[in-house]
C-alpha cells in the first residue's frame, strides 16, 4: 500500500510505496499539497504493480508519472516544481564559482560539459530520470580517451554536483555513487626533466615557449599562472616576481633567479604594464597549451609525437586516449624542486619558493625572506649554458 509522509528535510510530500521487486521506497512527489501527493503517490503504486506483471518498462513508467504530476499541477494553477539535469548542473556551477579558484572552476566546467554533451537529448529530461546506467556509460566512454585518474576525478565532479539533489530527495541515493572509479594502481608517476634533457627543450623553443620554460624551471609555476603573466607581475629593478596563483590563491613574492632574468631582458618591451609576456599564449585553453608544449618535446626528441591520436588497436582516430607520459610542463615543478634539493635547499624553503602546500610550510613558515629565496635560487644551475 502506498502512503504519503512529510519530512523537515524535503518542502514536498513523499511517497512510501512498494517497487516491483517487493522493495519499499521512497520518492518525491513534487508537490506540497497532500491531496495532489496522494494521486501521485497511488500512481506510481499503480504503475510498479503494472512493472511486476512485465507489462511495462522503466523508462515509460517514468514519463507515465511526469505526465500524471504534469496533469495535477496544471489542475491546480501551481508550477511544477522540476528542474532538468542541464539546468541543476548549471545551478551548482554558478553556485560553486564563488567557492573555488578560477583554474579548479574552469576545470569542473569543462567536465560538466561533458557529461551534459555525452547525455545528449536527456540533459533536457527530468533530473530525476538520471541513472547509474548514465553516469557508467559516460566513465567507460571516458576510459577509452583519457587516464583513469582524470576518469575517476570526472566521476568525483558528477558525484558532488548530484549531492543536492539527493538532500532535496530528488533521488534516494546519488545514481554517480553507485559507478565505481577506476583502478589506478597503473598510472603514470611524472618525473623531473633530467639537464640534458632541459637543454634540448630550449634549443627548439621559440620566444614564448622558452620563456615559459624558464619561468617553470626557475619558480616552477603552473602553466596557467604563467599564461596569465604581465609586465606588471615583474619588479626588474627588485629583480622579483609577485603573482597571486589561481589554484590555491596564494600570493607569491619570488626573485627572479638570474638566468630567468637574462631571458626576461630578450623580451621586447612593451608600454602597457598589462600587456602578456607570452602573447602567443592568450587566448588559449591551458589543455591545448599542454598539448602545443608535447609537440615541442617531440621535437626536442624527449617524446614520440602523438600524431593522429592512434587507437589501441593502432588506427587513427581523434576519439583514442591520449598517450601518456612521464614529462609534461607540470613535471617541471618537479624539476623546480628537485634542482632546489640537490643544491641543498632545505625543504622548508623549496616548498615556499614552488608554492607546495604542506604540513611542514603550515608548521614552520612565519616569514621566508626574500634573501633567502634568492640565496636558494642563485644555488641553482643555469641551464642556457652548454
Amino acid at each position: 500500500m502506498a502512503t504519503v509522509h512529510k519530512t523537515p528535510a524535503s518542502p514536498c510530500w513523499l511517497c512510501y510505496y512498494t517497487d516491483r521487486n517487493g522493495k519499499r521506497r521512497t520518492k518525491s512527489t513534487l508537490t506540497r499539497k497532500k491531496r495532489e501527493a496522494e494521486r501521485v503517490c497511488a500512481k506510481i503504486q499503480s504503475i510498479e504493480d503494472q512493472a511486476r506483471t512485465g507489462n511495462l518498462t522503466e523508462e515509460k513508467a517514468r514519463r507515465v508519472i511526469e505526465r500524471v504530476v504534469g496533469e495535477i499541477m496544471a489542475e491546480s494553477g501551481a508550477p511544477i516544481e522540476r528542474k532538468t539535469v542541464r539546468e541543476h548542473f548549471t545551478s551548482w556551477l554558478k553556485a560553486f564559482e564563488s567557492e573555488q579558484s578560477e583554474g579548479t572552476f574552469i576545470r569542473y566546467k569543462g567536465i560538466v560539459k561533458s557529461f551534459l554533451a555525452f547525455l545528449g537529448g536527456k540533459a533536457g529530461g527530468n533530473l530525476a530520470g538520471l541513472k547509474a546506467d548514465d553516469v557508467e556509460r559516460y566513465r567507460d566512454t571516458l576510459q577509452d580517451r583519457v587516464a583513469p585518474s582524470t576518469v575517476n576525478t570526472h566521476l568525483k565532479v558528477i558525484r558532488v554536483a548530484l549531492e543536492k539533489a539527493v538532500k532535496q530527495r530528488v533521488f534516494e541515493a546519488n545514481p554517480a555513487r553507485l559507478v565505481d572509479n577506476l583502478n589506478t594502481n597503473d598510472r603514470h608517476e611524472r618525473r623531473a626533466f633530467t639537464l640534458p634533457e632541459l637543454k634540448k627543450l630550449l634549443a627548439v623553443c621559440g620566444d614564448d615557449w622558452k620563456t615559459a620554460v624558464m619561468f617553470g624551471i626557475y619558480t616552477g609555476l603552473r602553466l596557467g599562472d604563467i599564461q596569465s603573466l604581465t609586465w606588471a607581475n615583474l619588479d626588474l629593478q627588485q629583480q622579483e616576481l609577485t603573482i597571486r596563483t589561481q589554484k590555491t590563491g596564494r600570493m607569491q613574492i619570488l626573485p627572479l633567479a638570474k638566468p630567468l632574468l637574462r631571458q626576461i631582458e630578450t623580451l621586447p618591451a612593451a608600454d602597457d604594464p598589462q600587456a602578456p609576456l607570452c602573447p602567443l599564449f592568450q587566448g588559449k585553453t591551458v589543455s591545448w597549451l599542454s598539448n602545443q608544449f608535447f609537440e615541442v618535446m617531440a621535437s626536442a626528441g624527449l617524446v614520440q609525437s602523438r600524431g593522429d591520436h592512434q587507437k589501441k588497436d593502432g588506427k587513427a582516430g581523434r576519439g583514442a586516449r591520449r598517450q601518456l607520459s612521464d614529462i609534461s610542463f607540470h613535471a617541471l615543478r618537479h624539476t623546480a624542486t628537485s634542482l632546489l634539493k640537490n643544491a641543498g635547499v632545505s625543504d622548508v624553503v623549496a616548498r615556499d619558493i614552488v608554492g607546495h602546500e604542506s604540513a611542514a610550510v603550515s608548521r614552520n613558515y612565519t616569514h621566508i625572506d626574500a634573501e633567502t629565496k634568492r640565496t636558494a635560487l642563485d644555488k641553482l644551475p643555469d641551464v642556457t649554458k652548454p
